[in-house]
């Protein structure tokens, strides 16, 4: 990815980032390893002094009434997400942009990785979904989940909209139901280890999740 191409659509809160030796921005969530900010790990201390401070996730500036979240589909049916919210606008600059976002074919690069980092808390799912939301609300709420690895998940509340990308532009409504159907499979053997219940419950929200699928044609930014 060029950074001249990024810079075209660069929200000028993330053009005062620091950059990494390519010239890349260093988003403010970067944990540092070994003297440098590592785009793959979460800094706990960013996170903690984010949510008390209600600071954006990506660019590190303090958030307005409008909490934008950078979801896959699973997240967007189960409501919950591992990282805090950001800006509408530096969320969706990460969905185009990021390279395991904006590539369906992208995989986390595992190597030198410390043990243990880079695993959300409860149970993560491990895939490219390849397709990214934005989704957009007033309020969310923190909460440790009560299985799985230890940490702190965010509930987030009624979307007032989501956008969906896929390979750096706008999603078809085809390319997140294929999502969808691939993910389900593993959130349905979570939703069982809570009975009938978990997968009535899992039923219900797939079927609510159905109203936030894109139209047939492209959305607008």
């Amino acid at each position: 990815m060029s950074i001249d191409r990024i810079f075209d659509n660069m929200p000028d809160r993330i053009k005062v980032l620091p950059r990494n030796d390519r010239g890349f921005p260093i988003p403010y969530f970067a944990a540092e390893i070994d003297g440098k900010r590592d785009f793959r790990i979460v800094s706990p201390d960013k996170m903690a002094h984010a949510v008390r401070n209600d600071l954006c996730w990506v660019c590190g500036v303090r958030l307005g009434k409008y909490k934008a979240f950078v979801i896959g589909p699973m997240c967007g049916i189960n409501r919950t997400i591992a990282d805090p919210p950001s800006h509408r606008e530096c969320a969706i600059f990460s969905a185009l942009n990021c390279p395991f976002l904006s590539s369906p074919l992208a995989k986390r690069r595992a190597s030198d990785m410390p043990e243990g980092a880079g695993d959300a808390a409860g149970f993560a799912l491990k895939r490219n979904p390849g397709v990214t939301g934005v989704w957009l609300t007033h309020s969310y709420r923190p909460f440790r989940p009560h299985a799985g690895k230890k940490g702190i998940l965010f509930s987030i509340g009624e979307p007032l909209e989501v956008l969906w990308f896929a390979a750096g532009r706008p999603a078809t409504r085809d390319e997140v139901q294929r999502s969808v159907e691939t993910g389900l499979p593993a959130i349905e053997e979570i939703g069982r280890v809570d009975g009938e219940a978990g997968v009535a419950e899992l039923e219900r929200r797939v079927a609510a999740f159905q109203h936030l699928l894109p139209a047939g044609s492209p959305t607008d930014l």
